[in-house]
């Protein structure tokens, strides 16, 4: 028999397949807190832990036509959870393991030329993602990270939030970020020197 807190959550779940925004908000702030600590208590890392929980819920809104849940709420949250931690842990070994390989004496590249025409991929590469965005997100993005605007300068430029500034820049960098993974600010670091 089914308890109380499952058939809540079972109606809202039926009420998100709906669209339901409201459902929505309340299995997040249901399931967030507890979700969080437990992939902190796995990565030790903050962002990451709000990112990977975060990319469960986008995930979840998006497929909320789709998605099918027989059993318990709270089981279906815990299992794709660990299946993304897990996930998470096995890009990082595979990324530290290319960059172990880096090191070696046998694959070090000392062409200067190789150098920079892997640099300019990479800024082409950056700079296709951010043609994705909005305009005025793109705007904001550049001004942060190219021109080196404060959040505040760059709300009395555009004469818009501070507020807003910060959610375009988290948009823009979410969006980075799930295109080239966790060496994300490496990658920014020359993007911004170079581009």
């Amino acid at each position: 028999m089914q308890n109380a807190q499952n058939i809540n959550d079972l109606f809202l779940l039926q009420k998100l397949k709906d669209g339901d925004n409201i459902a929505f908000q309340e299995l997040y702030n249901k399931y967030y807190g507890i979700l969080y600590l437990h992939v902190y208590q796995k990565l030790k890392d903050r962002e990451v832990a709000k990112d990977i929980v975060h990319d469960l819920f986008i995930s979840i809104w998006q497929k909320r036509a789709d998605l099918s849940i027989n059993g318990q709420v709270s089981s279906y949250m815990y299992v794709a959870i660990r299946n993304r931690v897990i996930d998470y842990i096995s890009k990082e070994k595979s990324k530290l393991k290319y960059l172990e390989s880096l090191t070696e004496p046998s694959q070090q590249i000392s062409s200067e030329t190789d150098y920079l025409l892997r640099e300019k991929l990479l800024a082409e590469q950056i700079e296709s993602v951010l043609d994705k965005l909005s305009p005025r997100v793109k705007e904001v993005f550049e001004l942060s990270r190219k021109e080196y605007l404060s959040h505040k300068e760059i709300a009395n430029k555009l004469n818009i939030s501070e507020y807003s500034v910060r959610g375009y820049i988290k948009l823009a960098l979410r969006l980075l970020k799930m295109k080239f993974g966790s060496i994300l600010y490496l990658m920014l670091i020359f993007f911004c020197k170079y581009l």
